[in-house]
């Protein structure tokens, strides 16, 4: 029992990890920037142009979060225009405030990933796409940025694993053209044979249709029926005495 509980606790530690830095990050934040940050003007307001399309939704933004600092999807949205407005250590910070204010939004969890791993913080962007696969089993894209984390840190079984999910759930990680990071890995080759064991059973399986023109049999000739009670001849008991039994007919000469 102690040991089960052991391996459970040491399975929850990189969601522990991750929530207990999320945790002191948010206090930091607190701290430094107040419950509602946005309540004063932001200093990158003063390089927004209203003339500016991408500006323009960025004070929007901005106006959104002043009335209501705790919307996750606003934080995320909000960040991906400071990226392409060219503030990526504001754009982090959203994301950040995104999973403050819901630790379930998935896709700020994979967006912070993606940010801490462009800056270096390798360690804190595993714990974040981590969260995003918690979260949603199955994200393709989380998961093969953690198999270019594993191969990064050398372990190659554990990326071979990693992108081999990664390329099962979603093909077109496959394309350069969706998925630039592809040429950053030297495990394709690997990762695609590790897939292939995968789907060689699962398309092995040559499953036999129904036959055609075959009908299902009516319920009464498909199960035997019971004869009716009053059919049912009980036999007679044996004739055990001598005198009760039939002589055997006589041979004729």
């Amino acid at each position: 029992m102690k040991r089960h509980s052991l391996l459970l606790l040491i399975a929850a530690l990189p969601a522990l990890g991750s929530l207990a830095c999320l945790s002191l990050n948010r206090t930091i934040d607190r701290k430094v920037h107040g419950e509602n940050p946005y309540a004063r003007p932001i200093f990158y307001s003063q390089y927004l142009s209203p003339a500016n399309p991408l500006d323009r939704r960025i004070q929007k933004d901005l106006d959104g979060l002043r009335a209501n600092p705790r919307s996750a999807t606003l934080h995320n949205d909000l960040a991906g225009l400071l990226v392409a407005k060219g503030f990526p250590k504001d754009a982090q910070l959203e994301f950040e405030r995104a999973v403050y204010a819901d630790r379930d939004f998935y896709p700020a969890w994979y967006n912070l990933g993606l940010m801490r791993s462009g800056r270096g913080e390798f360690i804190s962007a595993r714990a974040a796409f981590e969260a995003t696969v918690r979260i949603k089993p199955g994200h393709a894209a989380a998961l093969f940025q953690l198999g270019l984390l594993e191969e990064e840190r050398h372990d190659d079984d554990a990326a071979v694993e990693y992108y081999a999910k990664a390329f099962a759930i979603n093909r077109a990680l496959l394309d350069l053209r969706s998925n630039p990071r592809l040429a950053d890995t030297k495990l394709v080759g690997r990762s695609l044979l590790r897939m292939y064991k995968t789907d060689h059973v699962r398309q092995s399986l040559q499953l036999q249709p129904n036959p055609q023109g075959y009908t299902d049999r009516p319920p009464e000739q498909a199960v035997s029926k019971q004869p009716d009670a009053s059919q049912i001849v009980t036999p007679a008991a044996p004739a055990t005495s001598p005198g009760a039994q039939k002589a055997p007919p006589t041979p004729r000469p």
